[in-house]
């Protein structure tokens, strides 16, 4: 077996992930290790990527992003952006680069009704929101009532009208029943795409089977949005996972009236304006 890049790292995370990749995918997730992902802004009211550039100078575009909403956080940026209080007081959001991008895949219009089936901490739930323009129907999740607590209180700041329950997401798309336009299965996950050496928490809970039992609920929440999915509606599965266990096997088994319209894997490397995480999307049609 091959070793790993650093003694921090357990040997058969490293080699699932390399089995995932390709051999230029994996050098670029290695040569990132030391670094972390990077961040960038989302505006929540208009004019505040102005603000926030009147504070720390210009922001860089994020590729494959709206850059009118959406602008990345150089790094010798970041401590003086982390300052300012729009981050605070609902007009912005700092995210990670993969998670900025989960709901404009998803792609919700005004007049929609939308589930978030796993929505805490809020970050993609006002996200929707804002793409939505608070027009129609915005119903959200999440399991743990501490969190949803944490959800509710960020959905106040960004002054977001939504439905919020609290309760297994494995079974709610069956009892709310097929009545969404839009569904965002965004799943609890090993976090592969976003260990950094820095933080040893990012990769604390790792282990071969905590993959596996991440993956058998993954598959689980995935076929509870499906089945809260009108005919004709759209439904996003994202991860921040780079292995394959938990993102393509996870839609090997959909139902036959569910097609992949796309996946997209976006993989960690050195790169400027900011550093990409590992994270996987995919965008689901039911017929």
């Amino acid at each position: 077996m091959t070793s790993s890049p650093s003694t921090e790292l357990p040997a058969d995370l490293v080699e699932g992930v390399r089995a995932s990749l390709s051999p230029d995918q994996f050098g670029g997730w290695l040569a990132a290790l030391p670094h972390g992902a990077g961040r960038v802004i989302r505006a929540h009211t208009e004019g505040a990527i102005r603000e926030l550039e009147a504070e720390v100078g210009p922001l860089p575009p994020l590729p494959e992003s709206d850059a009118t909403q959406i602008r990345a956080i150089p790094s010798d940026q970041l401590e003086a952006a982390k300052a300012w209080p729009g981050f605070q007081d609902g007009r912005a959001w700092m995210h990670t680069p993969g998670s900025v991008r989960v709901a404009p895949a998803l792609a919700p219009q005004p007049g929609d009704r939308v589930l978030d089936l796993c929505a805490a901490p809020g970050s993609k739930t006002g996200h929707l929101a804002w793409l939505m323009r608070q027009q129609g129907e915005l119903v959200v999740n999440e399991l743990s009532r501490n969190r949803a607590q944490r959800l509710q209180r960020n959905l106040k700041l960004m002054n977001i009208v939504a439905t919020v329950l609290t309760g297994p997401g494995e079974s709610l798309g069956r009892r709310l029943g097929p009545t969404f336009d839009r569904v965002l299965v965004d799943v609890p996950c090993s976090g592969t795409g976003r260990v950094w050496l820095g933080d040893p928490r990012t990769w604390g809970e790792w282990s071969v089977r905590a993959v596996k039992r991440l993956a058998k609920l993954q598959r689980m929440l995935l076929h509870s949005g499906i089945a809260a999915l009108k005919p004709g509606g759209t439904l996003v599965y994202s991860t921040c996972s780079l292995l394959q266990e938990e993102n393509e096997a996870v839609l090997a088994k959909i139902p036959g009236d569910v097609t992949v319209e796309w996946t997209k894997q976006f993989t960690p490397e050195p790169a400027v304006p900011v550093i990409e995480e590992g994270f996987f999307l995919a965008r689901l049609r039911r017929e």
